[in-house]
């Protein structure tokens, strides 16, 4: 079945309301057709000598009494059509923006921001002059037209009515012939900003890269090609736009030649009198306007297609990670995880990301994931928040495939701490308090404590009222890290996940930290990931990940008897970094014993 355009829904869902500012702008046009009908009589007065100066008076009158009438009807037709326009604006943004919530991270990873603003703002932009220019003015036409059209047959001259609309009919071929070329020129255009817009965005979140590399002048080549090219892109639309407006003026020129010249004959026959034909000329100035502003609306039509169209494709897609039919109505998650025979592979991509991963982590276990980088240690995390949709019967929590969980109680009962820290351009506190539920100042203050972060806020002059620039820019690697493990920390869930959450602070802040982790999340159960041994050699079961597969799994001390990657990953950290035996984390006996034996 096809689909409507997006207008068109708006507009049958307020039908009414549409009708009712049709109504009130059909009245002031109708006020206006009065304006001929009194300038015949005046003017056959002026040419019979019959006019008197209470006449004068009465026409001035009737003209104030008109101009009222129309200013009152027209503007308030104006304003509740352009109210309308505007709420067709307001819910297509939602509706956008909150289809876009639906879709997965995935599908950001192939999208452009450009092209996301394009929507957002330019697309519907052009939805909304549809809804207020293009549908008052089509109503105007449709109205102003076929009353005055009537007026001019009915009531002057029928033959001299048909013979200056003859012409007309050239605007509806103009229109059929710029039709496909304004889709197609108004398509371009928008893709340019798309396009645009991703450069400047780009610029501004690589900056720091560009002025270290000193890369400006390449960056600003770049740009002035792609503006370049939005410039001929728009260069085209508006040549095509302008050769229709001309063309359409041209003949409405010519149906003014026809009137002047065959209206002067009939006037000199005495076929119609003089203030038939002022009348009928005054008629004929009221169909310019609609009749240009029909060709614009036209224009504008084809413009509101290509827009619609490309709303209408991201509306149109599906997203993959949704509830599914037949979910367990679980109101918690206890936190048991069993991974079985796990295979996972990225879509367009030629291997396996992870290869037959099988794993059990105790409800309140901690397990911990090291290896190298692209080993597959963000990709299990990924599956188990549900970004991408792992195999059915591979991944299972409290003994339930994580596919027929509901979607909102999983990540609900998961506190993740990402790799990339990102903070919004909010408060430090709305920062740390990004979740569903409420939290009062106490428990903030709480969460910030335990990630070690409370100190740096504090100094801080407005302290968790501070305001975070763009991606949370003003605070440091460090602190933007801790932040994010106090968000994690507030939500109190059965789940952790700490995806190499303490790279950017010292080892020294790291133990802290951990010693504080340690004691907070006990009795949930807790994924860390890591480069360092340090952070994850207490952990209960600590596994090893190699081009996707389980290469080594055990304890700490388990796995330091054997000669495997392991081993060899904390021999070369140990070289990297001279550490005292008591400030190493977690340090034990064993620890000791190696160390000394290693000096």
């Amino acid at each position: 079945m096809k689909r409507r355009p997006l207008f068109h829904e708006h507009f049958f869902q307020h039908k009414w309301s549409y009708l009712l500012g049709s109504v009130l702008l059909s009245m002031s046009l109708a006020l206006q057709l009065v304006i001929p009908l009194l300038l015949e009589d005046f003017t056959d007065g002026i040419q019979h000598l019959t006019i008197r100066v209470s006449d004068l008076w009465s026409l001035a009158a009737w003209f104030i009494i008109l101009g009222l009438g129309i200013f009152i009807f027209r503007s308030s037709g104006r304003i509740y059509i352009f109210r309308l326009s505007r709420m067709l604006e307001r819910d297509l943004r939602t509706k956008l923006f909150t289809h876009w919530e639906t879709l997965p991270a995935e599908y950001y990873q192939h999208e452009r921001i450009g092209n996301l603003m394009a929507h957002a703002v330019n697309d519907v932009n052009i939805l909304r002059q549809i809804g207020m220019q293009g549908v008052f003015q089509t109503i105007e036409a449709m109205v102003l037209i076929s009353i005055t059209i009537t007026m001019m047959a009915g009531t002057i001259n029928v033959y001299l009515t048909l013979l200056v609309l003859l012409p007309l009919p050239g605007l509806t071929y103009l229109a059929y012939r710029f039709r496909t070329s304004i889709r197609m020129y108004s398509l371009r255009v928008q893709e340019a900003i798309g396009t645009v817009t991703s450069r400047v965005q780009e610029f501004c979140t690589g900056i720091r890269i560009i002025k270290t590399y000193v890369q400006e002048h390449e960056e600003i080549k770049k740009f002035t090609k792609e503006n370049g090219e939005n410039v001929k892109a728009n260069k085209q639309l508006i040549r095509s736009n302008s050769l229709f407006a001309s063309y359409s003026q041209g003949i409405v020129g010519l149906s003014y030649l026809l009137s002047i010249v065959f209206g002067s004959l009939l006037v000199m026959k005495g076929r119609i009198s003089l203030g038939e034909f002022v009348a009928f000329n005054t008629y004929l100035s009221f169909l310019v306007a609609p009749i240009e502003n029909l060709g614009k609306v036209i224009n504008l039509f084809q413009q509101g297609k290509a827009a619609d169209s490309r709303l209408r494709n991201v509306l149109a897609s599906e997203p993959d990670i949704k509830d599914e039919e037949g979910i367990v109505p679980l109101k918690e998650i206890k936190g048991e995880i069993r991974i079985r025979n796990l295979s996972f592979q990225y879509k367009n991509s030629k291997g396996y990301a992870l290869r037959n991963i099988n794993l059990t982590i105790e409800k309140g276990a901690s397990l911990a994931i090291v290896g190298k980088i692209g080993s597959g240690k963000s990709t299990l995390v990924n599956l188990l928040l549900r970004v991408y949709n792992p195999p059915r019967n591979t991944i299972f929590i409290d003994n339930y495939d994580i596919r027929d969980l509901p979607l909102k109680l999983l990540r609900t009962s998961i506190g993740y701490v990402p790799q990339t820290n990102f903070l919004f351009s909010s408060t430090i506190k709305e920062n740390i308090a990004f979740d569903p539920n409420y939290y009062q100042d106490n428990q903030i203050y709480k969460a910030a404590k335990q990630a070690h972060v409370y100190r740096d806020i504090m100094d801080f002059p407005e302290g968790f009222n501070t305001a975070l620039g763009e991606r949370g820019l003003s605070l440091s690697g460090g602190q933007r890290q801790r932040v994010s493990i106090a968000r994690a920390m507030i939500k109190q869930s059965p789940i952790m996940i700490f995806d190499d959450s303490l790279s950017a602070v010292d080892v020294k802040t790291e133990e802290r930290i951990l010693k504080t982790l340690r004691s907070e999340i006990k009795g949930r159960t807790s994924i860390i990931i890591s480069h360092r041994i340090s952070t994850i050699q207490k952990a209960d079961k600590i596994i090893v990940l190699d081009e996707g597969k389980i290469a080594e799994q055990g304890t700490h001390e388990s796995l330091l008897e054997r000669n495997g990657i392991y081993k060899n990953m904390y021999i070369l950290q140990s070289n990297e970094f001279t550490l005292e035996p008591s400030t190493l984390p977690f340090s034990s006996e064993r620890t000791v014993r190696i160390n000394k034996r290693r000096s």
